[in-house]
């Protein structure tokens, strides 16, 4: 009995070594990506360079347009037209890199509409300047020191131009668009949003250039595509991987990151819905929608494709939109100081504005706002404010039946003789 005891704890002891150590390798790979990529993005950003990405005439090419979209064929050539249509206007937009590009179109049924390619990286104007986030903005207060020079360093590094290829017709809607947002109003979005449901694609064409030194050759593409309308969208992470081998040590990176992800939002950022003694408070819904995204995340591995889906609803929507106008406010306010405009100049000349981040009198706190009651009304708000009229018409109708009920006559009790 005791020879069968001491074997049964040798083989739970054996057990528990191999997890620790299976789950401290998991910890230490992550750990040495992260800070792997921290070190190279940092010597990049010190040394005054930013992510050459690739040619702008084979990003923009007709044949890796069709690699990117070939399940769409109307999408390639409707692209194809606008950057025709872009190269023409302007030839020296074929010298110029692009390290990342957002392709935004809409549907009306089964035809794509208003195709437009955002191209960020380097192009021949010697007026541009590198974009950054301005030290004391808000994303500067709300992260940590070393979160917020990583997300500045990835910014620094993208390049310093934006150059938009789209319709004649709809390129001053775009121009506006574009201003709107890089001055932090995102009530342009979230209406263009509402009217009709907005499909992107972001491409980085050589993520090796910024990806962490151990998983540098593991990365051939990474695409993002995904979609989002008033109550709902979609996201869809492709990681394309040269061989069977890497796509499995980018899933495993994957999974890692997304534990993280949740551990940061949930513990750090209090994304969850607390009971106390007065009854449960959710201080920070922002966090707690983002804790709802990351466990809606699926990872699939396809030979050398990993993908992470995810869906929204519209309080992530939300989310994502303000986390969109705060980072944008803050390019807008290190761009004013480029120019030589101090802080508290740039905040009293946008104090009237709709541009004034989320400081401005449109900006609303909470879950309901841009898209919401408070915001842009979306078909699902609008029915969820119908049925609560309808809940309070109700209530008021049962209500005045009782008050009249109270207030009339009591018929007196019959006397009878004995």
């Amino acid at each position: 009995m005791r020879r069968i005891l001491i074997r049964s704890l040798m083989f739970c002891l054996l057990a528990v070594v191999v997890a620790a150590g299976f789950v401290g390798y998991r910890v230490w790979d992550l750990y040495r990506t992260a800070s792997g990529g921290y070190r190279h993005l940092r010597y990049l950003l010190e040394s005054g360079e930013t992510v050459e990405g690739a040619p702008a005439d084979d990003v923009l090419s007709d044949n890796y347009l069709r690699t990117l979209f070939g399940d769409n064929p109307d999408l390639v050539e409707q692209l194809k037209s606008v950057v025709d249509l872009g190269m023409a206007t302007d030839a020296n937009l074929r010298l110029g890199n692009i390290a990342a590009m957002l392709v935004t179109y809409r549907k009306a049924g089964d035809e794509i509409r208003d195709p437009a390619i955002y191209a960020i990286g380097g192009f021949p104007d010697p007026k541009s300047e590198r974009l950054g986030f301005h030290g004391t903005g808000y994303f500067a207060q709300e992260f940590d020191p070393a979160m917020w020079n990583f997300g500045n360093s990835l910014v620094h590094l993208l390049g310093r131009d934006i150059v938009i290829f789209c319709e004649q017709d709809k390129a001053e809607s775009h121009m506006a668009l574009l201003f709107d947002l890089l001055h932090g109003d995102i009530v342009t979005l979230a209406k263009r949003i509402v009217e009709a449901p907005l499909y992107y694609a972001i491409v980085f064409p050589e993520p090796g250039e910024v990806a962490p030194p151990n998983i540098k050759n593991a990365l051939q593409t990474v695409l993002v595509r995904g979609s989002m309308e008033g109550d709902k969208g979609a996201c869809d992470w492709m990681f394309i991987c040269p061989d069977v081998r890497s796509a499995g040590h980018v899933e495993t990176l994957c999974r890692d990151t997304i534990a993280l992800a949740r551990a940061t939002f949930h513990d750090k950022y209090g994304g969850y819905i607390k009971e106390m003694p007065w009854g449960k408070m959710n201080d920070n819904w922002w966090a707690t929608e983002y804790v709802d995204l990351i466990d809606s995340h699926t990872i699939k591995v396809e030979q050398k494709i990993v993908r992470v889906h995810a869906k929204q609803n519209r309080r992530q929507n939300n989310a994502i939109l303000k986390t969109v106008e705060r980072l944008c406010f803050d390019l807008a306010a290190q761009k004013a100081f480029y120019a030589g405009e101090l802080p508290w100049q740039l905040a009293f000349s946008q104090k009237d504005t709709s541009t004034a981040g989320h400081w401005s009198k449109e900006h609303i706190e909470g879950a309901d706002w841009p898209l919401g009651t408070l915001g842009v009304p979306t078909p699902g708000s609008i029915a969820e404010e119908e049925e609560k009229a309808r809940i309070k018409a109700e209530q008021e109708a049962e209500k005045a039946r009782r008050e009249q009920e109270q207030a009339q006559p009591q018929p007196a009790a019959e006397s009878t003789d004995a």
